[in-house]
């Protein structure tokens, strides 16, 4: 038989209350409270004999002494007095009790799957697999059972100090929740917190030994049974449902269902969520291979089940995230919001029906949106949103690919540029001081970007960045405006003052290791002129050179090959100086890897292995360049996909909270 509620005119219960002096409350009549009765407790609980007897200011003194012991029916009120009103908390309480919108399933899913995005907090699941329950005895018959609240708060504290004083540790530890059954404290932790609070099994509390058992084990054989029973309900729902000719899983209309009211779910107090999470991990467990499970389960139906968000569901895009079809229509779907937590998912659904859900009234736009989300979708809501050709040209258009190289392309003006990068590379390895004096001049800007994020090849060892990442800026790590002026030097004094402490270098000769360059030459136009003369401009070349060098670290003396791309724009001279000058020097550094030239390897690898390689490595630096993530980390997002870019994105954006700080590049 359920409960009634408290009979009319009744006050608050006085089960659990007791009066200061330890007896019980008379059942009538007002009684006060002395002002020396009420006793200094410390934080275990125990009480504290060289505490002063009253402490407490007169006002609160006449406070207490107000308190009433009984109940309000059997007094009379006080004429012009005025019933203390509930709190907003309690009020809320009450009117969800009252008005059944706590989340009752027989409410949600026996009417379809109605109710928020989210579960409210206090009915979220805190038991699971990395978590341990203990009972402990002692807190009713220990004198802490008489401060406020029943010495509840004393004894957890008592418990998570203890437990990291006998464990000798300084990780900290907590009880994640707490209940008083009878005379007994049943609290929920982790099982390392729990470990370290059973060792505290015997010790004094309040004057009380507490007694301290885990009884994670006992609840788990009383489980076993109905949890067998109701899995093998569930496999029926599922049988029933599977339509292995379409591979079709209709979970539609669940509230009509005859197997699950038959079993009393929609009467149990189950959440909608937990049905859908069971079902799912039922699914599971009846495929012993992720490729078993995508040739058995190709569509999937939600239709008719009142679901207002997927987070109701999210364990369907979990256990089937290469479904293709799926139906979602006569649901609650008001708008994108409701659907954002699948947008990086379910990345090869080609269907999907919102058909008769608001969202169809509420943002008309939606499937605009919708198709930027899912890259195969083709059908949604009944219209053809893509072709199959134009998915397949996007998926193309996606992949990462290697930049095209066709050679140099060297478009000198009177042999200018190719006489310029001959002397520079000398100079700069040589005597960069007067390097500066001849092409530099106070209008000449030169800055260094270096890029940690490139994969280094299989044979480099991998170097440290210390003697340029201070003089780095690289603009997707240095954001604001201030640093990014302090790391442009303009002028010849700055920039022979950042040559200077930038490491020792030796290219390779132009000469005689050509293959180790590659090196672009074009005109510009409109470059500033020093004398003035001509408003429109001067006409000048950009040089573009990719290659390598080695380095020496000035403290290690470690020597380091490294790659680099530098870019220059010559122009025209100031009078009486040299008649070419540098306007602007810019200088990217990456980890060292073979230059893609138009000269042939000397012994190419055998073409299948090379091509696999090849393209993984490629699929590895387009994941870092989206992510952020190393090259270490980005391999084993798309080692844990199977290779899969797609699958191995989608994975990142699900784990990106979960990534510790090392998993991305470093900042410079």
């Amino acid at each position: 038989m359920a409960p009634n509620g408290p009979r009319k005119g009744a006050g608050p219960s006085t089960r659990n209350t007791r009066a200061s002096n330890g007896l019980k409350p008379a059942r009538g009549g007002i009684s006060k409270r002395r002002s020396n009765a009420a006793a200094k407790i410390d934080r275990d609980g125990d009480l504290d004999m060289d505490a002063p007897a009253a402490n407490r200011s007169s006002r609160k003194q006449k406070r207490d002494d107000s308190i009433p012991t009984a109940p309000r029916s059997s007094r009379p009120a006080a004429n012009g007095s005025r019933a203390p009103r509930p709190t907003a908390k309690a009020q809320q309480i009450i009117q969800r009790v009252i008005g059944g919108t706590s989340g009752n399933v027989s409410t949600r899913l026996a009417n379809g799957m109605a109710g928020g995005g989210r579960a409210p907090k206090g009915g979220r699941q805190v038991n699971g697999a990395n978590t341990m329950t203990l009972k402990v005895e002692g807190l009713m018959s220990s004198k802490a059972a008489q401060n406020e609240g029943g010495g509840l708060k004393e004894l957890l504290n008592f418990l998570e100090r203890k437990a990291q004083s006998i464990a000798k540790t300084t990780r900290p530890i907590r009880i994640k929740k707490s209940h008083i059954n009878g005379d007994f404290v049943y609290i929920t932790t982790s099982k390392e917190d729990g470990e370290d609070i059973l060792k505290a099994n015997g010790f004094t509390f309040a004057g009380t030994p507490l007694h301290i058992t885990d009884t994670s084990a006992t609840e788990d054989q009383a489980l076993s049974s109905d949890a067998a029973g109701i899995k093998e309900n569930l496999c029926n729902v599922l049988s029933v449902r599977y339509d292995p000719n379409a591979k079709l899983l209709n979970l539609s209309a669940l509230g009509d269902d005859a197997i699950l009211n038959q079993i009393g779910f929609f009467s149990s107090g189950s959440k909608p969520e937990k049905l859908f999470r069971a079902l799912m991990a039922v699914c599971d467990g009846l495929f012993k291979t992720p490729q078993e499970k995508r040739d058995a389960v190709v569509s999937v139906s939600l239709a008719n089940n009142n679901v207002d968000d997927v987070s109701q569901i999210t364990s369907l895009a979990e256990t089937f995230p290469d479904l293709v079809n799926l139906d979602l229509s006569q649901n609650q779907f008001k708008d994108l919001k409701a659907l954002r937590k699948w947008q990086h998912r379910l990345m090869k659904l080609e269907t999907l029906l919102l058909n008769d859900n608001a969202i169809e009234a509420s943002s008309p736009n939606y499937k605009a949106e919708l198709v930027t989300w899912f890259p195969r979708l083709q059908n949604l809501s009944g219209l053809q949103v893509r072709t199959p050709e134009q998915v397949a040209a996007e998926l193309a258009a996606r992949r990462p690919k290697p930049i095209p190289q066709h050679g140099a392309d060297f478009r000198d003006i009177s042999g200018i540029g190719e006489g310029f990068i001959k002397e520079f590379i000398g100079m700069y390895d040589a005597d960069r001081n007067s390097l500066a004096v001849k092409y530099y001049d106070d209008q000449s800007t030169f800055s260094l970007a270096v890029d940690m994020t490139c994969l280094a090849s299989s044979n480099t060892q991998r170097s440290s960045w210390n003697g340029y990442i201070k003089f780095s800026r690289n603009h997707t790590k240095i954001t604001h405006l201030g640093p990014r002026i302090q790391r442009m030097f303009m002028g010849t004094h700055l920039i022979q003052g950042a040559w200077q402490q930038l490491p020792p270098t030796r290219h390779p000769d132009l000469a005689t290791e050509f293959n180790k360059y590659m090196i672009d030459c074009h005109p510009v136009h409109g470059l500033p002129d020093p004398t003035g003369q001509n408003p429109g401009g001067m006409d000048g070349i950009t040089i573009t050179m990719h290659g390598e060098f080695q380095d020496q670290e000035p403290g290690s003396l470690i020597t380091a090959t490294r790659s680099f791309s530098r870019t220059f724009v010559l122009g025209p001279g100031a009078p009486g100086r040299n008649p070419i000058r540098v306007i602007s020097d810019m200088l990217s550094l990456r980890n060292h890897s073979a230059p893609a030239t138009s000269v042939p390897a000397p012994v190419p690898a055998p073409a299948v292995q090379s091509s696999e390689e090849l393209q993984k490595q490629q699929m590895m630096v387009e994941l870092s360049k989206q992510t952020g993530m190393n090259s270490e980390y980005s391999k084993f997002c798309l080692d844990g996909a199977n290779w899969n870019f797609d699958q191995a994105l989608a994975s990142f954006h699900e784990k990106r909270a979960q990534l510790p700080a090392e998993a991305f590049a470093a900042m410079p």
